[in-house]
């Protein structure tokens, strides 16, 4: 009896969560992404200061894919029929299925401003924000004035302005700017957020140009829509990404839009086809953001082999939001439904929080698994890594003295309390979200733990 055909469309957080989901002894899983290695997004910022080399954001998918019986085919999807229930390949190869699972992520925005993509650096992959961070290194090791410009101040934006900050704030003769066309940074988060940044850029002297926008780039400078011109030695593209063209193309959703799911992340337009991550619009929509991703691939996943055996589907049910932002070492924040922390100290929970995700996801077994831990680990607690907060703790010989305040140790405030409407419900606030923020904690530590027990104690043949 032939097993019924799953087709899973990118290889994201969200499509890598199905894939794990779905037993390959059952169903006949394939797994197809144009790219050899699944990239650790959400850290690729720390390229820009090099605070992480490009090989420990990435991990071959073959290796995470093809566990239980699952296949990875490494091509760029062409184009999805879904009357047919078939995927066409770019190398003309076609997939018949009986459930397929969209998870392509955004694509990069269209950037249809003139000259922007040839002359400004993007930031959608890892080899993209290692050449950002190498044409930063050579500017600096110029020696001359040198001008850097970002355009952009949602997450991207804002993470890429405090790696720049983290490496090269005391580096004279650096003109740092950042653009944002609406009035403030990260809007659709906290004001209190947006005016703790726009103190930090006074303090360090970078430039906010708010409801501001860019007309062209050209080579070395950029025309403002208010008819000025600056001169940018290096302009980086962080504004931008949407829907991609495949998911209106195949009838999953209108041109420009995101594919509109029910809560059981069906497609509203096909029952076979199931939309998670970013590709998914939701009535009630949640944070694109990796955690999210990862529920809705599992989800979907989940709900395709209850779709293939007869069963009625479950509806996704997000978790509770809850955001980690960083701005380098300099500051972070962490936002939930009760209060809005400040604190470069936040910085180490979003470290700690990549090294369990990879570990998770690259979990030590087969050949060569406990070496590829140790390695992890080693890069995890190289001392040159280290945020300075951290080493001007760090005993002697390898302590570090702070150059300013930002390399001195400090503990996370409250810059807001949300939804408190007196004094007791604040203080209750205060240890809810303490409890959430070690939970999470709680939450990845014995997973990694598991992990390392087999390094740690030794692997039993």
């Amino acid at each position: 009896m032939e097993k019924p055909r799953v087709v899973i469309v990118g290889g994201g957080f969200a499509g890598l969560a199905a894939a794990r989901e779905l037993d390959g002894e059952r169903y006949e899983v394939t797994l197809v992404d144009r790219g050899a290695d699944f990239e650790y997004l959400p850290a690729l910022h720390e390229l820009v200061s090099r605070a992480k080399k490009p090989k420990s954001l990435r991990l071959p998918r073959r290796r995470l894919v093809e566990r239980s019986g699952r296949r990875f085919l490494q091509a760029a999807v062409a184009a999805i029929d879904p009357a047919r229930q078939e995927v066409h390949t770019a190398g003309g190869e076609t997939l018949g299925y009986d459930a397929l699972i969209v998870a392509t992520g955004s694509a990069i925005g269209a950037r249809n401003v003139p000259g922007a993509a040839e002359h400004a650096l993007a930031l959608r992959s890892v080899a993209e924000g290692a050449e950002i961070g190498a044409r930063l290194r050579r500017l600096a090791d110029d020696g001359g004035d040198f001008s850097v410009t970002l355009v952009g101040g949602g997450f991207t934006g804002v993470e890429v302005l405090g790696e720049v900050l983290r490496r090269y704030r005391q580096r004279r003769g650096l003109d740092l700017r950042l653009i944002e066309p609406h009035g403030r940074l990260l809007r659709r988060e906290p004001r209190v957020i947006h005016e703790t940044l726009r103190d930090l850029a006074e303090e360090l002297d970078v430039e906010l140009l708010l409801n501001e926008s860019v007309a062209a780039v050209e080579p070395g400078r950029l025309h403002l829509a208010s008819g000025t011109w600056l001169q940018s030695d290096l302009t980086v593209w962080t504004a931008g990404g949407g829907p991609p063209p495949l998911l209106a193309d195949a009838g999953l959703a209108p041109p420009g839009e995101w594919a509109p799911v029910r809560r059981t992340l069906q497609s509203r337009a096909f029952e076979n086809v199931f939309v998670g991550g970013d590709n998914a619009a939701l009535r009630d929509p949640v944070a694109k953001q990796s955690y999210q991703a990862t529920a809705m691939g599992r989800r979907a996943a989940k709900n395709a082999a209850r779709l293939l055996g007869g069963r009625e589907l479950k509806k996704y049910d997000p978790p509770d939001e809850r955001l980690l932002i960083t701005c380098g070492y300099l500051s972070g924040f962490y936002v939930d439904d009760d209060v809005v922390l400040e604190g470069g100290a936040l910085c180490v929970g979003r470290e700690w929080l990549f090294q369990t995700g990879m570990a998770e996801l690259d979990r030590p077994r087969g050949a060569g698994a406990g070496r590829r831990l140790r390695k992890r680990l080693g890069d995890a607690l190289r001392l040159s890594s280290w945020p300075p907060p951290v080493r001007t703790v760090a005993p002697y010989p390898f302590a570090q003295l702070p150059r300013d305040r930002f390399d001195a140790p400090s503990v996370p405030r409250v810059l807001e309390w949300r939804n408190a409407d007196n004094a007791l419900e604040a203080a209750d606030g205060s240890l809810t979200t303490l409890d959430r923020l070690a939970g999470t904690a709680v939450e990845q530590a014995p997973g990694a733990l598991r992990l390392l027990r087999p390094t740690l104690l030794g692997r039993r043949r």
